[in-house]
């Protein structure tokens, strides 16, 4: 399928990878290093808790920020 998109290319293909999902919880950030990890914890525990049988999605949209947001974003891993 062809879009037009704002989405950098990266982020739109894993979108159209993921096909479909049930919830989709966007995250926007700004310098937030030292949050943000503690901000998709806590969104990952209530759609665990809430919403287990749904298939779940957290896109972390950054406005550019020039700490290391993005990385820590990255690096989080999703514990079962």
């Amino acid at each position: 399928m062809n879009y037009d998109t704002a989405l950098r290319a990266y982020t739109s293909k894993r979108v159209e990878e993921i096909e479909s999902a049930d919830i989709l919880v966007g995250i926007p950030c700004y310098n937030n290093d030292n949050t943000i990890e503690h901000v998709i914890q806590m969104v990952t525990h209530g759609l665990t808790t809430h919403y287990k049988d749904k298939r779940s999605v957290i896109l972390i949209a950054d406005g550019g920020s020039t700490d290391d947001t993005r990385e820590v974003a990255k690096e989080f891993q999703i514990k079962p």
